[in-house]
């Protein structure tokens, strides 16, 4: 959990000395606090999603991945609270007597993202002309960059308050990948056919998610390629020739022979089954 007062104090220390290096300093101060808010709530849920799988790095895009695949909770301010005495026969849940843990205060993403850009907008990017003798100046708008800083300010000290955080609530879904690592997820945000990747950095399997009578079911999503000397079916992680970048060379070693093959990505005239025939643009 990030400790957020030191950076308000910076902003507002930034704030008094009220010149243009300090304004633009004191928005950049306020955009990186932004950027730890989203990416700690990242870091506490990270084992439940792949990182191969944020596809974008933006805060606000990071936030609505994690609450589409992980923690559909994760905008919302959530307290965690224990009964002073164990469960009682007869005693309903909500009668009991609680003590409050802590509280994890929720934000909008949208909001944080609007935020967030508008302060690169108005302080963190030069000027760019329009014509000839448009001027770019050294710096944007103090004031208006003074009144975005603050409006930050205001969400920052809100989420201060908050007094612990969560990596999610739901029933755990489990599997094992071919590599040895173990995965898992919420089963409350799984989708049949859903693709997910194992959390092992250094592996490249993926898995497609199906809904079984019992729970879920994972099958790995592979592409059979024969071998040059056996012709053994080798299924390849998908990934594997995803993850390649045109007329890359990659190899792999046969299950069977263990003789060492070649692939690359290569543009092909193809015709489609049954004797149409495909164009491409050019």
């Amino acid at each position: 959990m990030i400790n957020l007062d030191p950076v308000i104090e910076r902003i507002d220390a930034l704030l008094d000395e009220d010149t243009d290096q300090s304004v633009t300093y004191a928005a950049l101060e306020a955009r990186l606090a932004l950027e730890r808010v989203c990416y700690d709530r990242l870091r506490q849920r990270h084992d439940y999603i792949s990182h191969e799988q944020l596809r974008r790095w933006q805060p606000g895009a990071v936030v609505n991945t994690l609450i589409k695949e992980v923690d559909e909770h994760l905008g919302k301010t959530l307290t965690l609270s224990i009964s002073k005495s164990p469960a009682r026969p007869g005693v309903k849940l909500e009668d009991e007597e609680y003590v409050e843990v802590g509280t994890e205060i929720g934000f909008n993403p949208k909001k944080i993202a609007k935020l967030w850009n508008a302060l690169a907008k108005l302080a963190l990017h030069a000027h760019l002309p329009e014509h000839r003798n448009d001027d770019i100046p050294a710096y944007g708008d103090r004031a208006r960059i003074r009144a975005k800083v603050k409006e930050v300010q205001s969400e920052l000290r809100r989420l201060a308050k908050g007094t612990m955080t969560f990596s999610g609530l739901g029933e755990e879904v489990k599997f094992e990948c071919s590599c040895g690592e173990l995965n898992k997820r919420r089963a409350g945000l799984l989708r049949d056919g859903q693709h997910v990747h194992c959390f092992n950095p250094e592996c490249k399997q993926t898995w497609k998610v199906t809904r079984e009578d019992d729970g879920f079911g994972f099958e790995q999503v592979t592409v059979p390629v024969n071998c040059e000397a056996c012709s053994a079916a080798n299924h390849m992680p998908w990934r594997f020739f995803l993850d390649m970048k045109h007329d890359q060379v990659g190899s792999f070693s046969c299950h069977s022979c263990r003789h060492k093959n070649y692939v690359q990505w290569r543009l092909m005239q193809v015709h489609r089954e049954g004797g149409k025939e495909t164009q491409a643009d050019t």
